[in-house]
């Protein structure tokens, strides 16, 4: 039987399930690391995939509210890529691993290094090559190949378990970055450029002068000269918005689906009173 597709979803049942995605991850996560640190790692495994596949379905929603902008008007929220996505448990790990690679929205003081994480991140890579064993072994007895018992606790490599659930558990919090910073954008795109004064095209032409091909030039002046129309954007009530100017940046504080971020400010606010 082939897998159920999604309903189509309004703007408010996606609001809804990006916050349950996101609460959910970060409890199945927090219990991986509880359960860890009392020495069950199959166990913990097992949690940590099935928290990175709420993580996965999270991430998806959020590029989908990212990408309806650019979609035509009235076009349903609901993809293929979604259905295809939320039917095959190894499309949701490799988004997982994917997205914390490429760092898009890395809140870190130096730049993101996806090379350097896609080795450090090996261990998820390779979990999505036995998603569903991985996830078995940490819940039930199994036989291997001549018969002998794998138990759950019989399951090692700690360590690299314990730096897995790290990152993915901020996940959420780059999410809710990445919702600001890609709303910020999208308000940019939809202002107009209005046409520069004569004294202004005149000092960027001085400041071109060294350039050879003049046409080039010329032509960079002549758009600046007339200006330029916002670009328009689509399904405005799906899009990601900005925060109301004077809203509190601890607006969403302990709300379900914003622990990740909830956690980083109180972290910051504890080290500024530390500091200060």
């Amino acid at each position: 039987m082939p897998p159920r597709s999604l309903p189509d979803l309004t703007p408010v049942q996606v609001f809804a399930l990006q916050d349950a995605l996101l609460s959910n991850a970060d409890r199945l996560l927090a219990a991986a690391m509880a359960v860890l640190d009392l020495g069950n790692v199959g166990l913990a495994r097992s949690l940590a995939i099935l928290g990175m596949e709420e993580s996965g379905k999270a991430i998806a929603i959020h590029q989908r509210r990212v990408q309806i902008a650019f979609a035509p008007e009235g076009e349903p929220f609901v993809t293929d890529r979604l259905n295809h996505l939320w039917a095959h448990h190894q499309g949701k790990l490799e988004l997982v691993y994917e997205f914390l690679v490429d760092e898009s929205y890395w809140f870190g003081t130096e730049p993101a290094e996806p090379e350097v994480n896609r080795a450090y991140l090996g261990t998820i890579k390779r979990w999505t090559r036995r998603h569903d064993n991985l996830k078995k072994r940490g819940f039930y007895v199994e036989l291997d190949k001549v018969g002998d018992a794998l138990t759950p606790d019989g399951v090692a490599d700690e360590e690299s378990l314990a730096d897995v659930i790290s990152h993915v558990h901020q996940i959420g919090w780059q999410l809710r970055l990445g919702e600001h910073i890609e709303a910020k954008q999208q308000a940019q795109m939809e202002l107009d450029v209005p046409p520069a004064a004569e004294g202004d095209v005149a000092g960027m032409r001085e400041a071109l002068s060294r350039i050879d091909n003049r046409e080039v030039v010329e032509n960079m002046l002549n758009a600046v000269r007339k200006g330029k129309p916002g670009q328009r954007l689509n399904n405005d009530t799906y899009r990601l918005k900005l925060p109301e100017p004077g809203s509190s940046p601890f607006a969403n504080m302990g709300r379900a689906g914003y622990e990740a971020e909830s956690r980083e400010l109180r972290r910051s606010a504890s080290q500024e009173l530390a500091t200060g």
